[in-house]
């Protein structure tokens, strides 16, 4: 069913685009709580770093890997480098904080973080900019098992800015999306990267989604982020959507080579980041901010959890991950930037929150274990 819409704008550009339902027989305003599911803060605010945000997760051989971007004070402001920790029991414990790139100049800054395993290899990718979001180069790493250290393998003047892991295509081929931009730019255009080669290390080739960032209303995007599900050769992208607070997804039926859309969907996710990917049972599952309205306010304030069937791009299960100010923990939202990878039947979620309400710069990164 289409959401009901009460900006004139919103409820215009609804009239313009096609519509698809991807929820099942689900209340989405009154979800529960997920039970069983385990989670604490990952890192908070020290004394060096008071802002972290983007944090991804991956586990390979048996190690659980998480990495974000830090600023001192405040978001894409003077020095930015990724750093990160690891586990090798589960996320019992964690190593030490690493910085696992920076420019210590400060010139440029560091971020996001995205993993990719490839030729059973792992790699760490990531943007560096010349300031907020405008992306300067794509930087890979390779990570070295003798010494547990990621190592520098090259950097590359792609200006495209990362949004989740990489996933594995039926072809051969690794696909990763994102948003592109002129060499230094802001990036507002959805599109993927594709590894023709299926490495890592590419190397990497640029398939636009659509022409530009616009709506079909002449709206822009703002911050296109993508998160995909792959199925064969049919990958479904789901698209934030900063202006008209409409939800958004795309098609390709040809491995990423061509795209329809943009399609409006029922999942009412707010203007932040979602995560997708498939769970090796073959659910589906969608991670994001969902609001109850397109005025409500807190859009950050409640991160949800979707799982569908088997096979299935109908979202019929659902649980809230976080819903407003943690009094056990006393932590706030934000809860966002979720990015999530499925180890040891857990699925491993992490995401930013806020320590300080009245200082909401002050960032850390939170951790959601849900068994499976």
């Amino acid at each position: 069913m289409k959401l009901k819409y009460t900006n004139p704008a919103n409820v215009n550009l609804s009239e313009i685009l096609p519509f698809e339902s991807i929820v099942g027989n689900l209340d989405i305003d009154n979800l529960p709580m997920i039970p069983n599911a385990e989670t604490f803060p990952l890192w908070k605010p020290d004394g060096e770093f008071s802002f972290l945000h983007e944090a991804a997760v991956v586990a390979f051989h048996g190690i659980i890997f998480c990495s974000w971007y830090n600023c001192r004070v405040n978001e894409l402001r003077d020095f930015t480098p990724i750093r990160g920790c690891f586990s090798k029991d589960g996320g019992k414990s964690w190593s030490a904080v690493e910085t696992l790139g920076a420019d210590p100049s400060g010139k440029l800054l560091y971020c996001p973080p995205v993993y990719a395993i490839a030729n059973d290899t792992l790699y760490l990718l990531m943007n560096t900019m010349v300031s907020a979001d405008h992306i300067h180069s794509l930087e890979t790493y390779r990570y070295d098992e003798a010494t547990e250290k990621f190592t520098f393998v090259r950097s590359e003047p792609i200006p495209f800015k990362l949004n989740t892991n990489a996933y594995h295509l039926d072809n051969g081929k690794l696909l990763l999306p994102g948003r592109l931009a002129k060499l230094d730019g802001f990036p507002v255009t959805p599109a993927v990267m594709i590894s023709d080669s299926g490495s890592a290390e590419g190397p990497w080739r640029i398939v636009k989604i659509q022409p530009n960032g616009l709506l079909p209303d002449g709206s822009s995007y703002v911050h296109p982020e993508l998160s995909a599900i792959v199925k064969g050769c049919d990958i479904t992208i789901f698209c934030r959507n900063d202006n008209r607070q409409i939800p958004i997804l795309y098609h390709s039926h040809d491995y990423g080579e061509t795209w329809s859309g943009p399609i409006e969907h029922d999942i009412f996710f707010s203007n932040s980041k979602i995560y997708s990917g498939t769970l090796s049972d073959g659910r589906n599952y969608l991670i994001g901010n969902i609001i109850p309205s397109d005025d409500a306010t807190g859009r950050r304030s409640r991160l949800a959890l979707f799982f569908s069937d088997a096979g299935s791009l109908i979202f019929n299960r659902g649980w809230l991950l976080r819903d407003g100010y943690d009094a056990k923990l006393n932590l706030h939202p934000q809860w966002s930037y979720p990015c999530a990878y499925e180890w040891n039947h857990h699925l491993y979620i992490i995401y930013t929150m806020v320590t300080d309400p009245k200082a909401p710069q002050k960032r850390g990164a939170m951790m959601t274990i849900v068994p499976l």
